[in-house]
């Protein structure tokens, strides 16, 4: 069992750095949290002998599987209250996670199986700690909410943001993109993706070459996510 939700990580964990490195909301974090406890909820089923400390038992009658179902979906909804998304940012994606798959945790150890519940715990830990310190040092792209506010009376045009961008190897995802108009002056809203491994260096760099382009009045960023 140990065996299988280690492979579940190293799994979760690969499809979830494809996510990290397209700078989407769900980090590898969650990907790694879900598909363990997947597994070790899976797995467990699959040894009713073991059961209740391998008592004598009538594994049709004290089956764990007919309760497992209620309690991950009760703490699913309990998780899901805790995802905030506020304009292009979302969070709470990995804490949610991380109480959906404690459930199992402690359905590991009521059913008996302590050194699952030992192993799944641990990596828990290896998933929300190790995992980022990783993955700091790997390639990835940083999702960075702007606000571009042109000068009165200027009438931007977006691609040449985009090609401006472009050239810095930074772009605009399509579907982030929107254009207000208030006061006689222009002010575009979008996400600006990136590669970088420091994000902080990321926002900088994006400060500094947009503060650089004509018939700008003011720019503001911070830190995002998409989901």
């Amino acid at each position: 069992m140990l065996a299988h939700m280690a492979g579940a990580l190293l799994l979760g964990w690969t499809v979830g750095y494809e996510r990290r490195y397209s700078g989407r909301a769900a980090g590898s974090q969650v990907y790694c949290l879900v598909c363990t406890t997947s597994c070790a909820v899976t797995l467990l089923a699959g040894y009713p002998e073991l059961w209740y400390w391998a008592s004598s038992h009538d594994a049709g009658v004290a089956d764990p599987t007919h309760v497992i179902n209620s309690i991950l979906t009760g703490i699913g909804f309990l998780g899901a209250g805790i995802i905030v998304k506020s304009g292009l940012n979302v969070r709470g994606l990995t804490t949610a996670a991380s109480i959906w798959g404690s459930s199992a945790i402690g359905i590991l150890v009521g059913i008996g199986f302590y050194l699952p519940a030992v192993g799944l715990t641990a990596l828990f830990v290896i998933s929300t700690a190790i995992v980022p310190l990783v993955e700091r040092h790997l390639p990835a792209r940083v999702a960075i909410a702007g606000t571009i506010r042109f000068r009165e009376g200027y009438k931007p045009d977006p691609e040449q943001v985009h090609r401006y961008l472009g050239k810095r190897g930074m772009t605009i995802p399509p579907d982030s993109l929107s254009i207000t108009h208030s006061n006689g002056r222009f002010e575009l809203q979008c996400l600006i993706v990136g590669d970088s491994v420091a994000r902080t260096d990321a926002m900088s760099t994006i400060a500094f070459e947009l503060s650089a382009m004509p018939n700008i009045e003011g720019i503001t960023i911070s830190h995002s996510s998409r989901a």
